[in-house]
């Protein structure tokens, strides 16, 4: 009898020893499973952070798209338990539409998880996404180049655009002519021409150079020269407000507000290009606000 207890006892003991080993074991791997997906989850949390912050960079003007996008690569910077190592922005259809990717790493008890998540956006820089915007129809015609986009018809507000008036605008203004000469210099930083009666601001010479923010009130015409920046032309009602021909050259972008009589005319073999980052160091130089337009189209994680 006490062989046969010591026998059953040994047994149970036996039972006993491979359920705690079980159970341990299964207490290990259900610890690791529960670190994995903690590690899982919050790699996607941290990627969802970088995601958003991205998209309020681009918001905030603090990124300047040229080309077919940017990448902005990340040293040290350390977000929730992890890293956000980049941020890709790419154009892709018609211009008009972002990819944004985010690429981060977490940090959970010395696990490192990487992850991405992409958003889609239509995104817009605002009033100044334009080759040429046009109160009316433009004519663009015989050998005349136009890169950038085109807006006609556009109920314009010179104030809305640049976040002050005419006025005010010709007051910080480093150059103000009235009726000046032909291929009048200097034309850089912010320059004011008003013309009176027939005359006109008037560039012709291939060696002329001007950049900068131009505001010209009145009549404006172009047949040589090159100009970089920002053009806006207040016509006043005569028989050609805007008129660029000949070898004219302009990088940048080109407001013309006018009658709806007025000729309007792109010509010859003039050229327009649509330049931001011309633009984008101008807007920054004189802290004018451009509202982008940003709407999510899709969001993935």
């Amino acid at each position: 009898m006490g062989k046969l207890l010591i026998i059953i006892i040994l047994m149970l003991t036996v039972v006993f020893s491979a359920i705690t080993v079980s159970v341990q074991s299964r207490s290990t791997d259900t610890s690791d499973l529960l670190s994995s997906n903690m590690s899982e989850i919050k790699a996607k949390s941290l990627s969802n952070e970088a995601l958003m912050y991205g998209i309020r960079q681009l918001n905030e003007g603090n990124i300047s798209l040229s080309g077919s996008g940017v990448n902005k690569v990340f040293s040290n910077f350390n977000v929730l338990d992890g890293t956000i190592d980049s941020i890709k922005y790419v154009m892709i259809g018609s211009g008009d539409t972002l990819k944004i990717t985010s690429f981060v790493t977490a940090d959970i008890n010395g696990q490192l998880t990487q992850h991405q998540s992409s958003s889609k956006i239509f995104y817009s820089s605002g009033a100044f996404d334009n080759a040429i915007t046009c109160s009316k129809e433009i004519d663009i015609t015989g050998h005349a180049t136009v890169v950038g986009d085109v807006e006609e018809n556009v109920d314009m507000d010179f104030e809305a655009v640049f976040g002050m008036t005419m006025a005010q605008m010709r007051a910080i203004a480093d150059n103000d002519y009235t009726d000046p000469p032909n291929n009048v210099t200097p034309v850089e930083g912010i320059t004011y021409i008003e013309t009176t009666g027939n005359n006109k601001a008037h560039f012709t010479n291939h060696f002329w150079t001007g950049s900068g923010i131009l505001i010209v009130d009145g009549e404006f015409h172009m047949t040589g020269g090159t100009f970089d920046g920002i053009i806006w032309v207040e016509g006043d009602g005569r028989n050609e407000s805007f008129m660029m021909s000949g070898n004219g050259l302009v990088q940048g972008t080109i407001f013309i507000n006018t009658h709806p009589d007025a000729q309007t005319k792109v010509t010859g073999n003039c050229d327009v290009y649509y330049d931001e980052n011309i633009i984008q160091t101008l807007l920054s130089t004189y802290s004018i606000n451009s509202d982008p337009e940003i709407r999510i189209l899709s969001w993935e994680n």
